[in-house]
């Protein structure tokens, strides 16, 4: 259906409006970080706990959405995350997270969703999905010693999804509620008897939308990030994402997925910056799929057993997981507490769960790799991405041949150089990248902007992938230091800045071309800088 200008105006109006309250919450939550810093990554993380941002209202956007803020238990932190591949005869599989305070929902019954493709929980159309049991976590922080134990955390997948399709939902959590007839009486929350005074103890969310991911071989917007924090630019780049993926006015398909390069919420160990920053991201994760990288700021060693990635594993449930989880805890009587939380050279063991995995978006075939696991030939993820290349990639199906991973194998900035992660990863997986025809790598990790001529080994060749580094979503520890060679750039550069925050939108038009875009957040400083470019299939001649 074709919108009329008006309504295109209306749409605008609202995301803009969005936008501003987004940027006006940011500023009352830590000021702190707007203010000039000229401390090194490594010293930041001294003071990184100490930065409370305790006047940031984690219930901002519930309380704008009367009544639910009012309910006693409120589904919080809500996500989306595609679950699997598009399959034609069978649909697609999406996960919808959420979860609850413990404290606050002890006398409720187990959580449901209620689903369907129209927008009323009294359609007959409606489905629904128990949220099974809840997950949990407990955490010691490597830095303070303080004891964490995180909310109910439920992970609910929605089978057989019609792709391409917007649905309905709403979390329901039904309480008990005491009446003079009946002093345990279950009800749902939105039943007659739902009172303020009489005692329920339920809540539910509003009533929500997304779109399910597009068939193979259609038109499919992505947006691309790293790095990304909880500071006045992150909501700026939070905000142009939205805008992106909720207008129906603009020359290419709504965004139906983000992809986030690693580094997601700076906790930093501060187990408290984690709900923090998925209340702060929620209007955007509750309507668009997100799949995440593993970034340096998600490895917290936990600061008793040593355990890595612990937030990280819990809170978020990846496409096609391989299982559960595999990891080995550190040894923390070797290492300082603060190379424990987030350290910038590491390698441990961690496969499967979140660390490595793909997937297929429309006509992207996805591949999500660790640079923090072991890399080489014996490794399981080097086994993963082979077999994946040789046996589960049909480039007929997907043409375009996406690798994300967090830190970059060719860098042109300053900050982490020649960090030994990267370097095996380079070493080993970049004649996989090059021998089945990566189209993109994208990464985060430094904290600026750049794009690579298509290039093999360090050279420019236009049948190599190109390199995306997209570490300037937002972060909390200012731009990177520098230019490697600052007079001249490296001969396989094609764009780079130091000066801007903000997101890459790829647009995979059709098998053979794709339009990209980087979508800058106009700060304080301006700036000229701005780069897109449309980018021919290397290894395809003809559309499907």
């Amino acid at each position: 259906m074709k919108l009329r200008r008006s309504d295109c105006v209306i749409r605008w109006i609202w995301s803009m409006a969005l936008a501003s309250v987004l940027c006006l919450a940011l500023f009352y939550y830590d000021q702190s970080y707007f203010l000039p810093s000229h401390h090194h990554e490594n010293e930041i993380h001294h003071n990184a706990i100490t930065s409370e941002e305790s006047d940031f209202d984690t219930h901002l956007y519930h309380q704008m959405e009367f009544p639910f803020g009012s309910y006693s238990c409120l589904p919080q932190h809500i996500h989306l995350s595609q679950a699997s591949n598009v399959i034609n005869a069978a649909g697609v599989n999406m996960t919808i997270s959420f979860d609850l305070n413990f404290k606050q929902c002890q006398n409720v019954l187990p959580p449901y969703i209620i689903y369907g493709k129209q927008n009323s929980i009294l359609s007959l159309g409606k489905q629904r999905q128990s949220a099974g049991s809840p997950i949990h976590y407990n955490f010691t922080s490597s830095l303070t010693g303080e004891y964490f134990e995180s909310n109910w955390i439920y992970h609910v997948t929605l089978e057989n999804l019609t792709p391409n399709e917007q649905y309905w939902y709403q979390i329901i959590v039904p309480g008990i509620i005491h009446t003079r007839d009946n002093p345990l009486h279950q009800v749902g929350v939105n039943h007659h008897l739902f009172l303020r005074g009489l005692g329920s103890f339920g809540g539910k969310s509003p009533a929500l939308h997304f779109h399910t991911p597009p068939n193979p071989g259609t038109p499919t917007s992505i947006a691309l990030v790293g790095d990304i924090g909880q500071t006045l630019n992150s909501t700026k780049t939070m905000a142009r994402i939205y805008k992106a993926a909720t207008t129906a006015c603009t020359k290419h398909p709504p965004i139906s997925l983000l992809m986030i390069a690693g580094d997601l919420s700076y906790a930093d160990s501060d187990p408290h910056r984690w709900p923090r920053w998925l209340s702060l991201m929620e209007p955007l994760l509750r309507k668009v799929p997100l799949e995440v990288a593993a970034g340096n700021h998600e490895i917290e060693c936990d600061g008793v057993t040593g355990n890595i990635f612990v937030p990280y594993e819990n809170l978020f449930a990846n496409a096609n997981r391989l299982g559960r989880a595999e990891t080995r805890p550190i040894n923390k009587n070797s290492t300082a507490a603060e190379w424990c939380s987030t350290p910038s050279r590491f390698l441990g063991h961690y496969n499967y769960g979140n660390s490595f995995y793909t997937f297929q978006h429309g006509l992207a075939q996805m591949i999500v790799l660790s640079s923090y696991s072991d890399t080489s030939p014996s490794s399981a993820q080097y086994r993963f991405l082979k077999q994946t290349l040789q046996e589960h990639f049909d480039r007929t199906v997907t043409p375009w041949l996406i690798v994300v991973f967090h830190c970059p194998i060719y860098t042109t900035f300053l900050g982490h150089v020649n960090e030994p992660q990267a370097l095996r990863m380079k070493k080993f997986m970049e004649p996989l990248f090059v021998q089945y025809g990566v189209n993109l790598v994208i990464t985060g990790h430094d904290h600026a902007y750049s794009r690579s001529k298509p290039m093999i080994y360090g050279n420019p060749d236009e049948s190599g992938p190109v390199y995306l580094a997209l570490g300037a979503g937002g972060n909390r520890e200012q731009h990177s230091q520098g230019y490697r060679h600052p007079d001249e750039p490296e001969s396989w550069i094609a764009k780079r800045s130091l000066q801007d925050y903000g997101y890459g939108h790829l647009f995979l038009s059709n098998a053979t071309h794709a339009y990209y875009r980087w979508i800058k957040d106009y700060g304080l400083i301006k700036s000229n800088f701005t780069d897109d470019i449309w980018i021919k299939n290397q290894h395809r001649t003809q559309s499907l």
